[in-house]
C-alpha cells in the first residue's frame, strides 16, 4: 500500500465519503446500464461472484487474514490522478460545500524526484490539494496536479466485482482496506442487515432491495 493510499485509510470519512446518506445516496440507484458503463471501465466481462451473509453472521472484506479465495479482490493501480479520481473520487459537477483546507498557495512548478526535496509545508500542501483534487472540484487545485502525481507515486484501489450480495437480519458485511470499487448488480438487505465501510468506496448497485429497519454505518 502506497503512502496515499495510507492516508486515505486513516482520514476521517464521515463527512464526506459516506455512500449511503445524503448526496451520497444516489449510488444506491444507479441503473444498470451506469453498472455497465463502470465494468466497461475496468474491462469487466465475466461474471461476478455471489456472497449471502447469514442470519447473525459477520463477513469482513479488505482484510487478508479474513479473505478467503472469492472474495479476494482485483488490485487495480494507476500513475495518473484523474483516473483515480474516476475510479474512487467525486466528480466536478458534484463537488460540495465541505469546509476543505486549501494550500497555502499556488504550486511554484517546483522539480522533484523525492520527498525529502521538499519543505513540511510543501508536503502538506500536495496532501490538501491531493483531497481536494480526488473529491471536490479539481479545477480548484488544478496546478498541483504534477506535483500530486510526482509525490505520490502509483495509486492503488480494491475492485470488488459481484453478481449478487444478500444480507440476512442480523447479518453484517464490513469493507476496509484500500480505497475501493464496488461492482454489484444486485444486492439485498433484509430486515435490520448492515453494510458497514471503513474504507473510501465507490459503489455501483444494478438494483438494491433493502427491507424495512436496514442499517447502513460509515465508520
Amino acid at each position: 500500500m502506497n503512502e496515499f493510499n495510507s492516508l486515505l485509510k486513516k482520514s476521517d470519512l464521515k463527512d464526506f465519503s459516506n455512500l449511503f446518506e445524503e448526496s451520497k445516496m444516489a449510488t444506491l440507484k444507479q441503473s444498470s446500464s451506469l453498472l455497465t458503463e463502470r465494468k466497461s471501465l475496468f474491462n469487466i466481462k465475466q461474471v461476478g461472484s455471489d456472497l449471502l451473509i447469514s442470519v447473525g453472521e459477520t463477513v469482513v472484506i479488505g482484510e487478508e487474514k479474513n479473505m478467503s479465495m472469492s472474495l479476494e479482490p482485483q488490485i487495480i493501480s494507476t500513475k495518473s490522478v484523474d483516473k483515480f479520481k474516476q475510479w474512487i473520487g467525486r466528480s466536478n459537477k458534484y463537488a460540495d460545500n465541505y469546509p476543505w483546507k486549501m494550500p497555502s498557495k499556488a504550486w511554484s512548478t517546483k522539480k522533484f524526484i523525492a520527498s525529502s526535496e521538499l519543505s513540511a509545508t510543501e508536503v502538506s500542501d500536495i496532501e490538501k490539494a491531493g483531497w481536494i483534487y480526488l473529491f471536490n472540484d479539481a479545477n480548484k487545485v488544478a496546478d498541483y496536479k504534477n506535483a500530486i502525481e510526482q509525490f505520490r507515486g502509483t495509486f492503488e484501489a480494491s475492485l470488488y466485482n459481484f453478481r449478487r450480495i444478500i444480507i440476512q437480519p442480523g447479518g453484517k458485511l464490513i469493507l476496509k482496506g484500500n480505497p475501493a470499487v464496488l461492482l454489484i448488480e444486485e444486492m439485498k438487505i433484509l430486515g435490520n442487515g448492515q453494510f458497514e465501510t471503513r474504507a473510501i468506496c465507490h459503489a455501483s448497485i444494478g438494483s438494491l432491495t433493502k427491507t424495512e429497519q436496514a442499517i447502513f454505518i460509515n465508520n
